[in-house]
């Protein structure tokens, strides 16, 4: 389970999330809505320790996040789907999965000076490499493209088989669906729901609340770095004050 508990992060002076608190269970899809600047790719950032939190603790399955460094954070099976991709788009598609596994390669020192290639004589980066191409069939079909000139739809696939090669068993997604047409977005909710059920526990930062609650189990809503409402994904959405604030809705 990963365990947040009265998490604070600041930059300088301002504090970005305070206290948060929050649990997800291990096979649930778990969203976390808010507005821009509620503070949550903060508290994701936190999670796999790309900031350092001022005060609280995390957890995932007993393990302390809040005092590993980020690559022990990815052997700890933690990974991020970082907001707007953030992908090599110099760098072929082959490429920028491989680096997905670059905690493989780190566990060598001299592993470290070789080409790229070179993590392809492992046999499990070979494995998980199948499974990304299983998952994704259009990138199987683009390997040797140039991941910049990918869709924006093929690239957020990118951007979530490269966390994939990490083989997370906790997988934190921020914002997939921006820019993305709306059957796009349908396909990559579609395969959370599938690799939930493939036995991954998911945190999802969604700004379609609408999508994003009809596929969790649970919600949390952040305003101003707090969280503020937690409840089953069907009772947020039936709520009068979210469907005005989040939805849409009357």
């Amino acid at each position: 389970m990963l365990n947040v508990q009265a998490l604070s992060v600041h930059y300088g002076r301002v504090q970005a999330v305070r206290e948060a608190t929050l649990t997800v269970k291990r096979g649930e899809i778990v969203a976390l809505l808010g507005a821009n600047g509620a503070g949550k790719s903060t508290l994701l950032q936190a999670i796999v320790g790309l900031v350092r939190p001022s005060a609280g603790q995390m957890s995932w399955n007993d393990a302390r996040l809040d005092t590993m460094p980020t690559h022990r954070v990815s052997r700890a099976g933690v990974a991020l789907v970082p907001e707007g991709r953030q992908m090599l788009a110099s760098l072929s598609v082959r490429d920028n999965l491989l680096l997905g596994a670059y905690h493989e390669l780190s566990r060598s020192p001299t592993a470290l000076m070789a080409p790229m290639h070179w993590v392809l004589t492992r046999p499990i980066v070979r494995e998980r490499l199948a499974n990304v191409n299983r998952l994704f069939p259009r990138l199987a079909e683009r390997h040797s493209q140039m991941a910049g000139s990918l869709s924006g739809g093929e690239q957020q696939m990118l951007a979530i088989g490269r966390a994939l090669m990490a083989a997370p068993s906790l997988l934190l997604l921020d914002e997939p669906s921006i820019g993305l047409a709306p059957n796009l977005v349908q396909e990559i909710l579609a395969l959370l729901v599938r690799l939930r059920d493939e036995g991954l526990t998911v945190l999802l930062v969604e700004q379609d609340a609408h999508a994003a609650l009809r596929i969790a189990e649970r919600g949390y809503v952040m305003e101003t770095g707090r969280i503020v409402l937690e409840d089953q994904a069907r009772a947020l959405l039936a709520s009068p004050s979210i469907r005005r604030a989040y939805l849409g809705g009357a």
